[in-house]
């Protein structure tokens, strides 16, 4: 949850109070939290769907529309800026977007809300700069109308970074800085970075840090910013949400910015509103209260929509572009719930007629869970998540592989229990034997161009001598006592010994699993020096198959 300081005093003037403890109850009404922070100062949590808030002017829109003395959205007046961006091929980071403000006239008070802003939209929306990432400059100081958003060497290009002392190489910026060691693997491809160059200076390396050529400072009157990123959506989202901030300055006017850049709309910031419609009658249901198309669309216009009933007992909403997290009807229902106050609303309980239970396949999973820790196995709980080099050495098929992992040694997702379960006997292959362990959990799989998943069961064991019988007699005991009917076949796997491997079918033919012997090869392949034997059955086999399994001493269908 994003936790904004703001100037308790500033923040009770914009929104209209005359106590600034007030603000504590205003924080509450609109899903806040306020406390007193140092002299003169309020921390406010605020939830992570309203970035919009994060800067006091965009929080007292918000309160003032709550507390009735505002209502309604008004599109700022925008003008062309003359300003033009030209992006090239920048493959880390192909999106960039770019705005102009007038009349910001940034104080020192206001210059620390506008650095706070800029920072908790890069946390929230941008995913830590990672999908959008946001530069702001002092227009006057920009060297050039024309901006070009380009890759540069790292090596060879010069800038001077912000608050940096000095002209450096673009690659001593990204080894050398604080914000260059966090940031700058973000985008970086071999010795190239994406830059912002403007009459030939580069006036940001994003998204890592701005050029001091540009630094917004006090007294800065009118601003120039650029938004890149990786996800379109994102990059156009934040700079909607941070220009709207800044057009509640007084006499603020926003500057519209000539772009070509693949992927990207002409113009930005379009500041265009989106329009739903909303059911009064379905509003009211979901609130418990009677709500008319009127009375609902005068407790959105509080919310700070523009809201007009319909004849047909709808209300038209028009909701401003810097609403981020209006989705859909259901949250605009939340405005208004909000609007009215949560306070207002009476609970009751609903009137069910039904009732809820356990799927079958839970309760197979449980019992399984239970039968096989009564025959001295333990279990283990693992990710779905495992090694390509364990995979490979079991000669598994059919693996999926993680895009983007976080680490390359948890790279695949297991189609098999085999190969976590062999990853737990090379663990504690030296503890106390024999190694007694199964595992319930999720399997996934590609086969013939679709994945697919399904719960399965398996049992290992390990210790100095191991036979197949060791862990066949285990689980025949479990699948007879939940009364599933099953036959066995000899067969072979890449990773058994041959002849200690067999195939276990459901009646029909169905494959239930298998139950082998690891190959003393495969074993020295993982690092395993004793002997292990393994078994896995599909729960959702049994639990889909007839539908059929037995529980506690009587038969359960599987809904």
């Amino acid at each position: 949850m994003p936790v904004l300081r703001f100037r308790a005093e500033r923040l009770a003037r914009l929104v209209g109070l005359d106590d600034p403890s007030d603000l504590e109850e205003v924080a509450f009404k609109l899903k806040g939290e306020a406390e007193w922070g140092e002299e003169g100062y309020v921390y406010i949590e605020l939830n992570p769907d309203r970035p919009d808030m994060y800067i006091g002017e965009g929080f007292a829109r918000a309160a003032r529309g709550l507390l009735g003395l505002a209502a309604g959205y008004q599109r700022p007046e925008t003008v062309e800026s003359g300003v033009e961006v030209r992006a090239g091929r920048v493959a880390s980071r192909p999106y960039v977007a770019a705005a102009v403000v007038y009349n910001v006239n940034v104080d020192g008070e206001y210059l620390e809300e506008l650095i706070q802003f800029q920072e908790k939209l890069h946390d929230t929306i941008g995913r830590r700069r990672r999908k959008a990432a946001i530069g702001l400059h002092d227009l006057a100081k920009l060297p050039d109308r024309r901006v070009e958003y380009v890759e540069v060497n790292i090596r060879e290009a010069e800038m001077e970074p912000l608050h940096g002392g000095g002209r450096v190489s673009v690659a001593e910026v990204l080894e050398g800085t604080e914000q260059g060691q966090r940031y700058g693997r973000l985008a970086l491809a071999g010795e190239r970075h994406p830059a912002l160059v403007a009459g030939g200076e580069i006036i940001a390396v994003p998204p890592v840090i701005n050029s001091d050529v540009t630094r917004v400072e006090p007294g800065t009157r009118d601003l120039f910013i650029d938004v890149t990123g990786t996800d379109p959506r994102a990059v156009l989202s934040t700079l909607e949400v941070l220009v709207a901030g800044l057009a509640e300055r007084p006499g603020a006017r926003v500057g519209l910015v000539r772009l070509e850049a693949p992927g990207m709309p002409g113009r930005t910031p379009a500041m265009e509103s989106r329009v739903h419609r909303l059911s009064a009658a379905w509003a009211s249901r979901l609130l418990g209260v009677e709500l008319g198309p009127g009375e609902l669309a005068r407790l959105l216009e509080r919310a700070r929509h523009n809201a007009r009933p319909l004849d047909s007992g709808e209300v038209e909403v028009e909701v401003p572009p810097y609403r981020v997290d209006v989705l859909g009807p259901i949250d605009l229902v939340e405005d208004a719930a909000m609007m009215m106050g949560y306070d207002s609303l009476q609970p009751r309980l609903p009137q069910l007629r039904t009732r809820g239970g356990l799927m079958g396949l839970t309760l197979l999973a449980r019992e399984f869970k239970k039968l096989a820790v009564g025959l001295g196995f333990t279990q283990v709980m693992q990710m779905v998540l495992v090694s390509p080099r364990v995979v490979e050495a079991l000669g598994l098929q059919g693996a999926v592989e993680v895009a983007n992992p976080v680490q390359a040694e948890y790279s695949v997702l297991r189609p098999s229990l085999a190969a976590s379960l062999v990853m737990v006997a090379a663990e504690n292959q030296h503890a106390e034997k024999p190694v007694r362990v199964f595992e319930v959990g999720e399997v996934v799989w590609r086969e013939a161009g679709s994945v697919y998943e399904e719960l399965r069961a398996g049992l290992a064991v390990l210790d100095e001598s191991v036979s197949f019988e060791d862990v066949q007699a285990p689980l025949y005991s479990i699948l007879r006592i939940l009364g599933v009917r099953f036959t066995a076949r000899r067969a072979g796997a890449p990773w058994a010994i041959p002849g200690r491997f067999a195939v276990l079918e459901m009646e029909g033919g169905e494959r239930l699993g298998w139950i082998g012997e690891v190959h003393p090869e495969v074993l020295e392949r993982l690092g395993i020096e004793y002997p292990l034997a393994l078994a896995e059955v599909s729960l959702s086999a049994i639990a889909s198959g007839e539908g059929r399994f037995r529980i506690r001493g009587r038969a359960t269908r599987s809904p």
